[in-house]
């Protein structure tokens, strides 16, 4: 009797990875057992097992049409795609006549969006059967240019006649005028189609989807419960009305992937549907176990190696995250979302290189990628390839005008190469394709400023808060220009005003205490600061500033104690142990300041004023560099517009001699925090060593300025004295 192979192994992508075992059978005879027992198990929709047998009558005989064809139409059906391609592929070299694998394949294409050869197939398949209804849905659905959408038309209409009755017909003639942008004519017709076949999961399926992309989630809701009412719970319909649910009703979503996985245990996209909520959710720890499900019921599924990697990547399991993403790109290498997961992961690791090869790569895969375009763009300008940078940016804004984040590091390369006019220019343009996003006129201000207009620069920071009254920035910039104005009270009012009209802004709580603080007045700035914590305990910079307050006013000891009871009645109190390390950062008991960030990150890896503030203790007082870097990069994710995370990253990369990207860094953070005498020197300092001798003089001397004494004030002096 022969050995039974473990199903992981039967399951490979790998042709050939596992022997034959010997049994006492002709191979013919035992590829014929193969295959009547792959047929029974592939007819009763048993596709899992049917795949085994088939792929054992592969190793047999790798020329078998008919084993070749069902293992991929049976990966199709378990809803991997990805693996089924290979052989498909195969199969239709083998058999150029088959009709369905031609469909499945355009199917395939279509889903990754590779449009062109999705109407290859539709048309190879038309040509042998111009009445075939699959050929016209795929044809539909591939039409990439007017003339072929209308060239589409015209050939389903002249159907109606012979295929009236079919839904089919109706559903192509739908998808294709809503490719027309008739959208009446489409929902009519898809209508029509549920009319003809009520019982089809697929007429609803299609109306459902025409709903959802109007936005009419009632009606599409409606539609995908009807689909799903009409087949079994593990079942394509239940999946797609999951998959709607998980954006709208997160909790109905759940229960219901959790009764599907309940009743077909093996149902592997229901498992799947699990982990991507989970970790929408950032549960990482739900994640990982679906994950888990996932892999050990098959070893080679994509998706589960893809979200695996990224759990791997956001724990900074570096190696176990390149090599899952390497795992999905051996199996798929057209995988641009694995290319782009996969620069992440190396720019975790600090391999620039190899992380724009990927970007580039990605961005190439799939040119709807933008956030690979973006980051590849970003990678650029910190390598101080301004230019390069500044030309894709262009083009992406040309090609992409709805993609605000183009506009915002354009204007960002722009000043980079200190050329504000250009960038008030591209924020202007920004403004007008977004008129309601307070950004746009926020940064315009910001680009008036480095044009020398204060006066014209207020009039925008004053259309951004009318737009958006929390808007911390913009309020912290009229406050900066009131101050630098001798205008105190000013100040104190501008931040009240907007405090009225957004009474649950942090932000405007910690600017608040801010202004207090310049003014002198301790009291109310310990009780805005005290405030803006209660509202937000992410603002990292607030427990600095409170540190200060208590070093300042001798009220340490007070201030430790009740923060050890906060935590007696509460161990997870983050707040306590980051006010707590604050306190003893600024007594200089650093080894107690590094235990309290530590305690906190326990509670949260990625709580990012703990890694901002400990990564700074590690880099400026001789701990352990690498993890100083780990931890700003760790804070830098969870915090991209923080000042002070963006300030510690800098500072931290300068000391490596990365002066470039510390310099895009250092100059977001002067930016928001203009008044720090500390950003001022690290940004001189920056300046002085990439050879911008005005631009250093002008930051270190401000940060003397603002400031006598501050970490740094003795090196600025030497520094600014030499270049004068």
């Amino acid at each position: 009797m022969c050995r039974k192979l473990p199903r992981w192994l039967v399951l490979s992508l790998v042709m050939g990875l596992v022997a034959p075992v010997g049994c006492s059978r002709s191979p013919e005879a035992k590829k014929a057992r193969h295959l009547e027992r792959g047929d029974r198990y592939f007819a009763q929709k048993q596709y899992e097992d049917a795949a085994i047998e088939y792929q054992r009558a592969i190793r047999i005989d790798a020329k078998d049409t008919r084993a070749m064809t069902r293992v991929g139409l049976s990966l199709y059906e378990l809803g991997a795609p990805a693996q089924a391609f290979q052989y498909l592929v195969k199969a239709l070299e083998l058999d150029p006549d088959n009709a369905e694998v031609r469909l499945k394949l355009g199917t395939i294409f279509l889903q990754a969006r590779q449009l062109e050869k999705a109407w290859e197939q539709a048309t190879l398949v038309l040509e042998k059967d111009p009445k075939a209804l699959d050929g016209l849905v795929l044809l539909a659905n591939a039409a990439n240019s007017p003339e072929r959408v209308d060239a589409a038309i015209r050939r389903v209409e002249g159907l109606r006649t012979d295929l009236a009755s079919s839904a089919k017909l109706y559903l192509a003639l739908g998808a294709l005028y809503v490719r027309k942008g008739d959208l009446r004519a489409a929902e009519q017709t898809f209508i029509e189609a549920v009319a003809r076949e009520p019982k089809a999961i697929e007429t609803h399926t299609s109306l459902a989807e025409f709903y959802e992309r109007q936005r009419d989630d009632a009606q599409a809701e409606r539609e995908y419960r009807a689909a799903a009412a009409l087949g079994p719970l593990d079942s394509q319909a239940s999946l797609k009305l999951a998959e709607f649910l998980a954006s709208r009703k997160r909790e109905e979503a759940k229960h219901l992937l959790g009764q599907m996985t309940q009743k077909a245990p093996d149902y592997l996209p229901a498992w799947r549907g699990i982990a991507q909520i989970a970790w929408v959710e950032g549960n990482l720890a739900e994640t990982d176990r679906a994950v888990g499900v996932i892999l050990k019921k098959n070893p080679g599924d994509l998706e589960g190696h893809f979200i695996r990697g990224r759990i791997h990547r956001v724990k900074r399991q570096d190696p176990q995250a390149i090599q899952d993403f390497q795992t999905v790109l051996k199996l798929d290498p057209r995988s641009a979302r694995a290319h782009y997961e996969l620069a992440l992961t190396y720019l975790q690791t600090g391999n620039i290189q190899q992380a724009r090869a990927e970007l580039k790569e990605a961005a190439t895969l799939d040119p709807n990628l933008t956030d690979a375009a973006l980051l590849l763009a970003e990678l650029n300008l910190r390598a101080g390839a301004i230019q390069p940078a500044i030309e894709e940016l262009e083009q992406m804004v040309a090609k992409r005008p709805n993609e605000v984040r183009a506009y915002i590091l354009l204007g960002s390369a722009y000043r980079a190469q200190r050329e504000p006019t250009k960038a008030t220019k591209v924020y202007r343009k920004m403004v007008a394709a977004f008129p309601k996003d307070p950004r746009g006129p926020y940064l315009v201000g910001v680009g008036l400023l480095a044009e020398g207009k204060p006066d014209e620069a207020k009039k925008q920071f004053e259309a951004a808060l009318l737009l958006s009254p929390g808007f911390v920035d913009a309020t912290a910039q009229l406050v900066a220009i009131a101050f630098s104005q001798k205008r105190p009270d000013l100040a104190l009012e501008l931040v009240k005003r907007q405090i009225a009209l957004a009474p649950t802004s942090a932000g405007l709580y910690e600017l608040l205490g801010k202004v207090h603080l310049t003014r002198r007045e301790v009291d109310l700035a310990e009780s805005a600061l005290t405030k803006a914590i209660e509202l937000d305990p992410n603002l990292s910079s607030v427990y600095t500033l409170l540190g200060q307050l208590y070093a300042a006013e001798g009220k340490d000891e007070q201030a430790l104690a009740k923060l050890d009871d906060a935590v007696k009645r509460d161990p997870r109190n983050i707040g306590a142990y980051m006010l707590s390390g604050t306190i003893y950062a600024h007594k200089g008991e650093t080894a107690k300041a590094e235990h309290a960030y530590e305690q906190a990150l326990a509670v949260n890896p990625r709580f990012a004023p703990a890694a901002n503030n400990l990564a700074y203790l590690y880099s400026e007082r001789g701990g352990n560099k690498e993890r100083a870097l780990q931890l700003a990069q760790t804070a830098k994710e969870a915090a991209p517009d923080d000042p002070a995370v963006s300030d510690t990253l800098g500072w931290i990369l300068y000391k490596r001699g990365v002066y470039q990207r510390a310099l895009t860094l250092l100059q977001e953070s002067a930016t928001k925090v203009p008044e720090n005498p500390e950003v001022q020197y690290h940004l001189g300092m920056v300046h002085y060593k990439l050879g911008n001798k005005e631009a250093a003089k002008q930051a270190l001397g401000r940060a003397l300025s603002l400031k006598g004494q501050f970490s740094g004030a003795e090196e600025a002096r030497r520094v600014l004295g030499e270049l004068q």
